[in-house]
């Protein structure tokens, strides 16, 4: 079974890539992190976004949102990506032994492009936009979540957090497919 596939592609004010990139993956793992959980509201910009009060998901975040700028950065590019993967835990039975294999049943694919402002007048004409582009973001990721709910695997565990996630960037040299296809076929550890 394929994992269902959402992507999300923005472009914003270079200036704002942590505050926008942050509100993605706290609002994707808002809506798809189950269990029992501490809501919190952030504001950015005009927008208020729902994430979950807790230090190990706001420390992986974070993590994950310096990597990003770190490669936009070092890699003097305007464009960077990064995928959050969700995952069952199964019983693999072999001859004489079993093991557990990790399925991926969702994939969340953000690009963000960057720009950098050379005037007041551009600057205000594009965190309008970014502003909207967010917004409309944020308003499918929710819709996605509550349309979509036939690929979520049963609950079948008594863990805190029964499906465990992975936030991916991909390196220089992968492409988008070449990062998922690696990322579904390897056994790696997830966050």
């Amino acid at each position: 079974m394929a994992p269902e596939v959402f992507s999300i592609d923005l472009t914003i004010d270079r200036d704002f890539v942590a505050e926008v990139l942050r509100a993605i993956l706290h609002t994707i793992l808002f809506y798809r992190v189950f269990g029992n959980i501490r809501p919190k509201e952030v504001d950015l910009l005009d927008i208020t976004y729902s994430a979950i009060d807790d230090p190990e998901i706001e420390k992986a975040v974070e993590d994950k949102v310096e990597q990003f700028k770190s490669n936009l950065e070092n890699n003097g590019s305007h464009k960077g990506q990064i995928a959050v993967m969700f995952h069952e835990k199964r019983t693999k039975k072999a001859w004489f032994s079993k093991s557990e294999e990790e399925i991926c049943w969702e994939q969340w694919a953000v690009t963000i492009t960057t720009t950098i402002c050379p005037t007041d007048r551009e600057r205000l004409r594009i965190r309008k936009e970014m502003d909207r582009q967010l917004s409309s973001c944020l308003f499918d990721i929710i819709r996605f979540v509550n349309d979509k709910k036939d690929h979520i695997p049963p609950i079948t565990t008594s863990d805190e957090n029964p499906f465990p996630y992975q936030i991916v960037i991909p390196t220089a040299s992968d492409s988008w497919g070449s990062m998922l296809k690696r990322m579904l076929t390897d056994s790696s550890q997830p966050i």
